[in-house]
Parts: structure tokens; C-alpha cells; sequence
């Protein structure tokens, strides 16, 4: 499989951190979509700043949401036949799968709508490659949720559909039956450069029967430069932009905690004063009343910096990251112009896919294209440590004209997850 053209359309683009990534790998943005009012400023702002260029390609911004506008009319304004097109790629809403909320999969509003429409795209487009990022919950996250009161003894055993990971085992049908090859894994992003430690699920699709594979770490291992800290994001920065205000409560607290500390640093009358019920809570809380430190990588740049329970306080300064400072911690190019009021520009900002892992992803499916050879994954070292382990997510399904799929999985998987039911028969 080879390609010589890199447009790509993208969907759900938000502030355009993917797009920025895959532009700098040489991909070029023909069309993006994207509802929110705010981000669709932004991709304006990139887009003029684009066509100064020379040579550059107009892209085509659909400031709605996928279910409200034809694939038909974007494929046909793009003057693109079915099966052109290169590459799709786009971070569906995240919020369905996090491991932060209810986790309702598919049947939140936010998803039981999209999902069905983003697999309308598929067909119309027919794309040589589909590139998906969400939070690594996705993969672990079943096709329908159960409350967790209504599990265990004296309830009935978990159905297929309630069972972890049966989410992208639906996923995997529905692409595989349209011929994709897939991919799947938990990309740490400071692996690939970004002063950040963030994990999230990549997905690649590939109408062919060899994978293309996650890209290999760059950064962090044994012969490889040491992760990027936050001094380094934001050393060059000359200038800050809004920052969050504090109120003077908080402003108390955070005096009383050094750089790189957090909660545990209080006095333990204000310990017992500021954390409230989750003093008595298990668990790490390890973001609570957290101030940042030089020498490491940004903890997952989130759109409230201000919030007790997962702040962004300045290492030496009693202050929130500045947007500007959010955008370097996220590996935003100097100079990229976000829209809105400082509110929105935060929350642009922490749902970002961040632009070097963008870039790495674009720069293994150009290379893919090109036809270099794929180095089969191992299991990412970092996953034997990390707190957030998922459960069956790294792994590939190859497919092709005439062959029957075969599944690889890269970790061990548990009784209670998908994969260690349909495993021998994951297509049935």
C-alpha cells in the first residue's frame, strides 16, 4: 500500500492540536469539522495563517457537528471519489469514556450519536487510513455501563456488551467489516517529546493486510534523550497570555506547599480543613493541592487550571499556568492563536491532542505509506508501573481480501474483560 498524496480530512477538530501534529509530519489539511464556536476561531486563525504559505491548500472549515451535515456534500465539495482520499483522522467527545466520569460508553448523549455518524463518514469516504485518539479509558470502556450497585453478588453475570473493552470489540467489527487493518494502543505522550505525561488511545486503520504499527518511543528510553520538563516548555515563552485568578483561600493554601509537592505538605489542621471528605478517602489524591515542578514533565494539562483537585500552580509562583504556558506544556508551536475568552481558551487548550504526538503518529503513517519497514510492538515498559494501567490495549487485527481476520493481543487480559471471551472468535 503507497500513497503520494498526504490530504487528510479531520474530524471533530477542536483547537487543532492533531491537525497542527500531522501538519508538521506533511499532512495536509483539506476540510475540518468542528461544533464549538470558540474552536472553530481558532482553526480560522490557523487556516489564515496557512494561507500566507506559499503553495498552500485551501482548508474548508464545517463549523457543525458530523451528525448534523452530509458526508456526502464535504466528499463531493472536496471534488474527492469514494476511496481517495488518504486519510481521516479525529478525537471523538472523550467525556463518554474517561475514567473521570460515569463512563457511560455509548449510551451518553455525547457519544450514542456520534459514533454511528463518524462510521457514515467511513463509508462515504472510503479513506486509504483512519487515525483515532480518546482517552485511553476508551479502550477498556464497555458498549453499555452498568452502575456499579447493580454489579456482583446477587445481580446477574455481566452481558457481552457490559463486559471492559467490549466498547472497541464493536468498534473493531464495524472497521474491520469495511476492510481496515487495525491498530490499537495507549501512546504516552512524553514519550514522543511533549514536557507532558499524558496517555491516550490511538487507533489507526489501514485498508491493507499489514498493519501500520503505534510509533516507537523517541523519548525516555535506555540510548534516548530524557523526557522534557516543564522548564523546558517554557523557557523560550515570552510573554504569558491570560492566567486563571486564584481567590485568596486558595492563594493561602498553595503558599504552604512547595514546588512538586501537594496536600500532603499541609499542616494537618489544613489538610483536614481543605481536602474535606476526601481527607478519609482512599486512593493517591496525589493531584490535590498540587504545585508543579521544573524538572519534570507537566502533569495531563486539563481546561481548569485552577481546580483543587487537579491544579496547574506555577512552581515558584502562588498562580495558575498561564494559556500561553498551558499551550507550550501541550507542545503548541510558538505563536499558535487561540479564540475566545481565557475560560474557553483553557478548555481549547486541555482537550487538545498535543502536537508532537500529532506529528509522531503522522510521521509512522507517512512512513508507512512509504512502505519502511514496521517494528512489531512490545508492551510499553511504562504500563508495568503506572498507575493507570489498562486492561487489553495494545494489540492489532489484520484483515485483507480473502483472508480471515487475525487478532493479536500484546497483554494479558483479565476474566472479567471482552477479549478473554471472544478472543478465538472476536468476529462473531
Amino acid at each position: 500500500m503507497t500513497c503520494d498524496d498526504w490530504r487528510f480530512v479531520s474530524l471533530f477538530s477542536g483547537a487543532g492540536g492533531l491537525d497542527a501534529g500531522l501538519e508538521a509530519a506533511g499532512w495536509i489539511p483539506i476540510a475540518q469539522v468542528e461544533m464549538d464556536k470558540d474552536a472553530v476561531g481558532t482553526l480560522e486563525l490557523a487556516a489564515r495563517r496557512r494561507e500566507k504559505t506559499e503553495g498552500a491548500v485551501e482548508t474548508k472549515i464545517y463549523p457543525e457537528r458530523i451528525e448534523d451535515i452530509s458526508p456526502q456534500k464535504i466528499r463531493e465539495e472536496l471534488h474527492l471519489d469514494r476511496g481517495e482520499l488518504p486519510l481521516m483522522a479525529g478525537g471523538p467527545p472523550c467525556q463518554p469514556f474517561t475514567t473521570h466520569g460515569l463512563r457511560l460508553s455509548i449510551s451518553d448523549a455525547r457519544a450514542s450519536g456520534v459514533w454511528p455518524a463518524y462510521l457514515t463518514y467511513v463509508d462515504e469516504f472510503l479513506p486509504k487510513a483512519l487515525l483515532i485518539e480518546n482517552v485511553d479509558g476508551l479502550l477498556s470502556a464497555a458498549l453499555r455501563h452498568r452502575p456499579l450497585n447493580r454489579r456482583g453478588k446477587g445481580h446477574d453475570a455481566l452481558a457481552l456488551e457490559e463486559q471492559k473493552g467490549s466498547f472497541l470489540l464493536w468498534l473493531v467489527r464495524e472497521l474491520v467489516s469495511r476492510g481496515y487493518t487495525l491498530t490499537w494502543g495507549v501512546a504516552e505522550a512524553a514519550d514522543y517529546g511533549v514536557p507532558q505525561l499524558r496517555q491516550r488511545s490511538i487507533i489507526i486503520g489501514v485498508r491493507s493486510d499489514r498493519p501500520c504499527f503505534l510509533p516507537p518511543r523517541q523519548f525516555g528510553g535506555d540510548g534516548q534523550k530524557p523526557y522534557r520538563t516543564l522548564k523546558d516548555a517554557l523557557a523560550s515563552l515570552e510573554s504569558l497570555g491570560a492566567v486563571q485568578p486564584l481567590s485568596e483561600r486558595k492563594r493561602r493554601v498553595y503558599e504552604n506547599v512547595p514546588p512538586g509537592g501537594n496536600w500532603r505538605n499541609l499542616p494537618a489542621e489544613m489538610q483536614r480543613e481543605t481536602m474535606g471528605a476526601a481527607h478519609v478517602a482512599t486512593g493517591g489524591k496525589s493531584g490535590w493541592w498540587r504545585r508543579l515542578a521544573w524538572d519534570q514533565p507537566a502533569p495531563t494539562i486539563l481546561g481548569m487550571p485552577d481546580h483543587s483537585s487537579t491544579a496547574l500552580i506555577h512552581p515558584a509562583e502562588v498562580r495558575c499556568l498561564s494559556v500561553l504556558e498551558c499551550a507550550a506544556a501541550q507542545s503548541f508551536p510558538p505563536g499558535y492563536e487561540v479564540a475566545g475568552n481565557p475560560r474557553s481558551q483553557y478548555q481549547q487548550i486541555g482537550n487538545a491532542v498535543p502536537p508532537l504526538l500529532g506529528e509522531a503518529v503522522g510521521g509512522q503513517l507517512r512512513r508507512y505509506f512509504l512502505g519502511e519497514p514496521q517494528v512489531e510492538p512490545e508492551e510499553p515498559a511504562w504500563r508495568k508501573t503506572s498507575a493507570n494501567r489498562r486492561i487489553g490495549t495494545h494489540g492489532w487485527v489484520t484483515a485483507g481480501p480473502g483472508k480471515a481476520p487475525s487478532l493479536t493481543l500484546k497483554v494479558k487480559v483479565r476474566p472479567d474483560h471482552v477479549w478473554s471471551h471472544v478472543a478465538e472468535n472476536f468476529l462473531a
